[in-house]
């Protein structure tokens, strides 16, 4: 004869079983993450192939430079690969001084992140022994100097960057632009001792 206690006790068991179970399955499921991307962010407004230095336009943001970049590392062309790049690095550290969102600026490591992913570590130490040499080089970071006096400082408005950062979710305010911010005077900072170009 089984006991009333008995009776109480095998629900009991059953139903933390299935909470048992309910538990477990929850913590082995992933939650779920989702990215949201701004309007703009980390935009490319040209699709550049690998070029020179001589064809770069002011018009063209860090982005579109990197992606010429990449372009030239697939085609084993790494001395453009480095004058594109730094060419690049230099545009970018201009528009991180003048975009006021300081969350917006890791926008460079970023698109460098998802644009030059998948290199191989020989490609990459090649590239960097040639990104060495322009500023190394007299006659390579002579040439490299007359490049960046020629294209000058950035013209094209950098919403690329702007819309990366926290600021695109929160509302900018005004333009996204640091205020009073002085263009010539941040580029020549940058190519005199950013890159060491004496005038």
């Amino acid at each position: 004869m089984v006991s009333l206690a008995m009776h109480r006790v095998v629900p009991l068991v059953i139903a933390l079983g299935i909470l048992s179970s309910g538990i477990c399955e929850a913590q082995t499921s992933k939650p779920a993450f989702q990215n949201f991307n701004a309007p703009g962010n980390l935009e490319t407004t040209v699709d550049l192939a690998c070029i020179t230095l001589d064809k770069v336009s002011a018009q063209y943001n860090p982005v579109d430079l990197f992606r010429a970049v990449r372009a030239c590392l697939v085609a084993k062309r790494y001395d453009d690969a480095a004058g594109l790049h730094l060419l690049a690095m230099t545009f970018g550290r201009f528009d991180m001084a003048r975009v006021a969102d300081q969350t917006a600026h890791q926008a460079i490591s970023v698109a460098q992140m998802e644009i030059y992913g998948g290199v191989s570590p020989a490609d990459r130490q090649t590239f960097g022994d040639h990104a060495k040499l322009v500023m190394d080089d007299p006659k390579i970071h002579t040439a490299f100097c007359q490049a960046l006096v020629r294209i000058g400082p950035p013209t094209y408005f950098p919403r690329y960057m702007i819309q990366h950062g926290m600021g695109a979710f929160l509302g900018n305010s005004g333009n996204g632009l640091v205020k009073d911010f002085d263009p010539a005077a941040s580029w020549t900072m940058l190519v005199q001792t950013g890159r060491k170009c004496l005038p």
